[in-house]
This record gives C-alpha cells, sequence and structure tokens, in this order.
C-alpha cells in the first residue's frame, strides 16, 4: 500500500471520528431541570412587559430593508445592548450579494459569550424586514430580536458565571440580515445572511482549535420567528434530532402555566404537542444542510397579520410575549445549567 493510500484512509478515519465523536455529544447532552420554587419566581416577579417594549422593542420597530439606513439603524442598536453588557464577543460578518434589486450589502451579528468554547447553544432569529412599503415586521421578527436581547440582560450575571465554567457548553446569539427575499422567495432570493454565514462557519475553527470548526462545535441550533401574535402556536419539526428537547420546552410551559398568579398572565398552550413531517424554510435550512441539529420555533399557521402593514405593535399579544420569554429563560438555564436562582 502506498503511502498516499495510507494519509487517505488516516484522514478518512479522522473525519469519521470526528463526526461521530460530535454527533455523541449533542445526543448525551442532558438539561439540569430546575425545581418548583423557581417557577413561583417568575410567577411573582413583577411584570416587566412595558420595560421590554419601551427599551427593547420599540427601537427595532422601524423599517429594517436590508442595505437601508433603517436596517443600519437597527444594527446599531443590537449591538449597542450587546455591547453595554461588556461581556460578549462581538464579530459582524458584512458581504455584498447581487439581488433581484442590484447589489446589497448585508451584516450578520454574532456574538459569543466564549468564542473558545468547543460546544455552543446557539439562539438566532433575523432582523431585516420585508420590502414592502410601511412594512416594520413587528412579528417578523422585531421581537425574537428584542427577546434575545431580554435574556442576555436578564440573565447576565448567571451567563458571566458561566465564562469561568469550561465544562459546559457556552451561548451563542446571531441576528441574522437579509432572511426575507427581495422579491419573490426563490433558493436564490432568500436567506442571503443564513447561507453567507454557514459556509464561513464551516470553513473557519473555533478559536484555538486545529480540527473543530464552528459548525461542529453548534450543540444545537434554536431559530425563532413569527412570534408575538396572540395567535401564536409552535410544533415539533425535527423529532427526530431534537424532539426531547422540545418536548422540554413543552414541560416547562405546563410549569409555568401552573404556576402564573396574576390573573392578566398568559394562560394558552403555545408549545403544541404536533409534530410536523415537513420544514419551513427559514434561517435554519443551511445548517440543516451541515447536519447541525435544529429547533425551529416559528408560528403555525402564520399568523393573519404576516407580511402586511398590520404586522405592528398595535397587533402584539405581551401576555404571550411574557410568556415565550420566561420558557427560554428557563430552557437555556436548565440547557447551560446556570444557577436557578431568580429570586
Amino acid at each position: 500500500m502506498s503511502l498516499l493510500n495510507i494519509l487517505s484512509i488516516l484522514l478518512i478515519s479522522s473525519l469519521y471520528y470526528n463526526v461521530h465523536l460530535v454527533d455523541a455529544r449533542r445526543v448525551k447532552h442532558g438539561v439540569r431541570e430546575i425545581g418548583a420554587k423557581q417557577y413561583q419566581c417568575f410567577s411573582t416577579l413583577s411584570d416587566d412587559s412595558e420595560d421590554f417594549r419601551v427599551n427593547l422593542l420599540r427601537p427595532l420597530l422601524i423599517e429594517r430593508v436590508s442595505g437601508t439606513q433603517g436596517n443600519v439603524k437597527a444594527r446599531q442598536f443590537i449591538i449597542s445592548k450587546l455591547r453595554s453588557l461588556d461581556m460578549w464577543h462581538i464579530e459582524l460578518d458584512t458581504f455584498d450579494e447581487m439581488t433581484p434589486d442590484g447589489n446589497v450589502e448585508f451584516t450578520n451579528i454574532v456574538a459569543t459569550l466564549d468564542p473558545t468554547a468547543t460546544r455552543r447553544l446557539v439562539l438566532a432569529c433575523h432582523y431585516d424586514s420585508k420590502k414592502i412599503r410601511n412594512f416594520i415586521g413587528a412579528i417578523d421578527s422585531a421581537v425574537p430580536c428584542a427577546m434575545l436581547l431580554d435574556l442576555a440582560i436578564n440573565l447576565q450575571n448567571k451567563l458571566n458565571d458561566l465564562k469561568k465554567n469550561k465544562g459546559n457548553p457556552t451561548l451563542q446569539l446571531i441576528f441574522f440580515d437579509g432572511e426575507e427575499a427581495v422579491r419573490d422567495w426563490t433558493s436564490s432570493d432568500s436567506l442571503y445572511g443564513s447561507r453567507h454565514l454557514a459556509t464561513k462557519m464551516r470553513n473557519t475553527n473555533v478559536q484555538g482549535q486545529t480540527n473543530l470548526n464552528q459548525i461542529d462545535a453548534m450543540d444545537m441550533f434554536v431559530l425563532l420567528d413569527l412570534v408575538g401574535h396572540q395567535s401564536v402556536q409552535f410544533g415539533n419539526f425535527y423529532d427526530r434530532t431534537t424532539g426531547k428537547y422540545y418536548n422540554r420546552l413543552r414541560n416547562i410551559e405546563t410549569q409555568l402555566l401552573r404556576s402564573y398568579t396574576n390573573n392578566n398572565a398568559h394562560k394558552r398552550t403555545v408549545f403544541s404537542s404536533m409534530v410536523y413531517p415537513g420544514q419551513i424554510e427559514d434561517d435554519h435550512i443551511p445548517f440543516l444542510n451541515l447536519d447541525v441539529p435544529i429547533l425551529h420555533l416559528i408560528s403555525v399557521p402564520f399568523p393573519p397579520t404576516w407580511h402586511t402593514t398590520n404586522d405592528n405593535e398595535a397587533n402584539l399579544d405581551f401576555p404571550s410575549i411574557t410568556h415565550i420569554r420566561n420558557t427560554m429563560k428557563i430552557f437555556v438555564i436548565e440547557y447551560l445549567h446556570l444557577d436557578p436562582q431568580m429570586c
């Protein structure tokens, strides 16, 4: 056998081993469930929906079409909020791409708690808005963006402690640009930011690692979209790979609904038991194609305000938004094994 053949076999064996090592790591990770007392903390905490609405959401309720000043303004707001916490490593993935309306500059925002961590829980959304006159895209996707900022702010102290513990996954927040089609949705006129970033991450190693790229470092990719309408309803799209985590979200929701004492609190189940055989094209697809485990939290059916000028603040349901914020905070606390004390 030639030296070239031996080297080829060793390379293939190494790649095979690394792939299966990644798969095994993803499957085996367990959550650390919080106790009933902590659910009571969420029910008794003062309702901060007005603070969320004024300080995190409203600055994003503007037209944010990719390549426009509104898009720049939204991006600067997201970055300023993250930088004010003084704990996130922020990278801007800026690139040009030809669209049906000409060349457009796009910029993804990637905020990583610990860029040297070899495991990441990724929470993602898109911050651009559809190219429709007077369309601000509250559910699509200003609310999810504000929710990610809210999570980073409210769990700041716990996440800061996580940076000192190298044994657990870190948290990565991604705000995509260019999710929306410039004209009509096609494989080339859509998902500009996620397509570009997935390829870039596949070809970029984790800081300090020589054989682990940023895609293989992802434990799970959680995408939020179309959140905020009173009809919001999630389903389980990838039961085989992330079904146990989706079911954990359902269990968290059940405990939360039992714990709420405020008469104005959300009462309806958002995380349905429905398992969908198909999928919806969204920013997770380029990552799914690279075998990243996906949790796609998108309202199905789409809310009636989708891609209309009625997708605005007046048609948002803040009790359900607060409820989903609570659910996601508990999920992150459990997944990252953070200190569960909230009160």
